[in-house]
């Protein structure tokens, strides 16, 4: 009893500093999460300015940002284009923190934020803030002439993605 409560209290401390989602963002391994709203979805959802949405995270890319934050992108495609063979017209990245279950993701401009949690069935919720996304590829850390706002109502409050099929990487 006294060794299982000795560890137990030896592995508090490195719980408590896990990071939220690690395993659906592990920090070592490039992960990829994506969302494809078909027509019928679209049509149900007539306010919904996000067809296609990629949540990017590439550790060996983006070193860890310290006190537990990280870099990840969005990658967006509006209505107007919704065939995945296409590249992504909009992006916006950002540096996550814990924040309760999940993460809070912060572009170093004012571009808005949003949090991503564990949703249902392995998914990944993102959930909108209020964003404004840059046409892709803009390097730049401000926001760009054609930049797109995404406010988080009322269709494009909630993104749910699963794992994308295809490569991880940069768009």
């Amino acid at each position: 009893m006294r060794l299982a409560l000795a560890a137990l209290i030896c592995c508090l401390p490195a719980l408590a500093q896990a990071r939220p989602l690690e395993r659906e963002l592990p920090p070592a391994r490039s992960a990829c999460w994506e969302r494809i709203y078909d027509a019928d979805h679209l049509a149900r959802h007539p306010q919904q300015k996000v067809a296609r949405i990629r949540l990017v995270h590439l550790p060996q890319s983006w070193p860890e940002a310290g006190q537990g934050g990280f870099y990840v992108a969005l990658y967006l495609n509006l209505r107007q284009r919704v065939r995945p063979e296409q590249g992504f017209d909009y992006q916006l990245g950002g540096f996550c923190r814990a924040s309760g279950q999940g993460l809070r993701c912060v572009p170093e401009w004012e571009a808005g934020s949003w949090r991503i949690e564990r949703g249902p069935n392995g998914a990944l919720d993102i959930r909108n803030a209020g964003i404004v996304a840059n046409p892709n590829p803009y390097d730049a850390e401000e926001i760009a002439d054609g930049a797109v706002r995404i406010p988080p109502t009322p269709d494009d409050g909630l993104w749910r993605l699963t794992p994308a099929s295809g490569p991880c990487g940069m768009e």
